[in-house]
């Protein structure tokens, strides 16, 4: 029997999304990762609005698994590369004022989680 060559097709997104929240969900025959872009625009008639930007992406449980080695794999050889990665001093100041504020309303720490300010899940 002659062996023949599958052909492939790759086919690449030509809007990538650039992310920065994301939501990992899973069910029993897969997980389910909604990458979001979440940033502010000015509407045309200048109302400041959010604007979220979803890519739903479903793996099977070993491929999600694979996926995760990857990822560990990938930020090790970067902080051996560039150094460790931390929050960047913007976010750190962003939640340290977000305390203040919680404590100056009586919250007690890690009771009640602020989301108001935060679009929630699928917008």
């Amino acid at each position: 029997m002659e062996k023949k060559e599958m052909q492939s097709l790759q086919n690449l997104d030509p809007n990538p999304l650039m992310s920065n929240q994301h939501v990992v969900l899973h069910q029993p025959d897969k997980f389910i990762i909604d990458f979001k872009g979440v940033f502010p625009q000015f509407s045309p008639d200048n109302n400041l609005q959010m604007v979220v930007n979803h890519k739903v992406i479903l793996l099977e449980p070993y491929a999600a698994k694979q996926l995760l080695g990857n990822l560990a794999q990938n930020i090790k050889r970067y902080e051996e590369k560039y150094g460790k990665i931390a929050l960047p001093d913007a976010v750190v100041k962003a939640k340290k004022d977000r305390e203040k504020k919680g404590k100056k309303k009586g919250k007690k720490k890690g009771k009640g989680k602020d989301t108001s300010s935060r679009p929630s899940y699928m917008g």
